[in-house]
């Protein structure tokens, strides 16, 4: 009875792993704390074991998940302070779990690790950037779009270096302006409509695809503005 218990128990985990294994992980089954790379790199971090090495089920290293012998050929998939998720082929099947750092096989370019680190932080700064409706350095012409609209002005040309291309967006304030009506029962009733002031210019430069500047221009704010719902 126990013995059929516990292999109930160990069936129930590894078809757990398999069933997280997607060719792009979704968002709902990452973990926080860790670096994808398959967000960060152009390509997959394959290595081999040199020796047979424990994976585990989760990055505490508590639950052992499989043993990958010798010349047992993996994919790297991320990593964390505490180790490194990959994936590889246990008993026919792909798994998924967690080895120490110093499990991980020699060989294994250190310079991938890093690259993946900056690219993740340029994710995580553009993010931040677009929520807050800002423009920052290294920015695509789409990231900028998504951040603060289509420019209403454009200009390009190319030089040595390269092509350069400038958007012209005119920034507003909203200042509420209230006035009274009468509803359908002839009652006096507060409406509310905003009028958009122009208070300056942002202008954005690109060099081969990316923010390379931004300029912030401060103008009249007495413009007597332009009506909005």
């Amino acid at each position: 009875m126990h013995l059929r218990h516990g292999w109930w128990i160990c069936t129930l985990i590894l078809a757990f792993s398999i069933a997280s294994v997607h060719a792009q992980i979704p968002s709902e089954l990452r973990e926080q704390g860790v670096l994808y790379f398959e967000d960060n790199l152009p390509d997959k971090i394959t290595t081999t074991f040199k020796v047979p090495t424990t994976v585990y089920m989760h990055r505490d290293f508590q639950m052992v998940l499989a043993s990958f012998g010798q010349g047992q050929e993996v994919e790297l998939i991320g990593m964390s302070p505490e180790g490194y998720l990959l994936k590889g082929n246990y008993r026919n099947n792909t798994v998924t779990g967690w080895i120490r750092p110093e499990d991980l096989p020699t060989g294994v370019d250190p310079t991938l690790f890093k690259t993946a680190q900056k690219n993740q932080a340029r994710h995580d700064a553009v993010a931040v950037a677009i929520t807050n409706k800002s423009v920052i350095q290294g920015m695509t012409p789409d990231e900028v779009k998504q951040s603060v609209g289509r420019p209403e002005q454009t200009s390009s040309h190319t030089d040595a270096n390269g092509s350069i291309l400038t958007w012209v967006f005119t920034t507003y304030r909203e200042e509420p302006q209230n006035y009274y009506t009468l509803n359908p029962l002839g009652r006096s009733v507060l409406q509310t409509y905003y009028v958009k002031i122009p208070v300056g210019q942002l202008i954005v430069n690109f060099e081969n695809g990316a923010v390379t500047s931004v300029e912030e221009h401060k103008t009249d704010s007495s413009s007597p503005g332009v009506l909005t719902n």
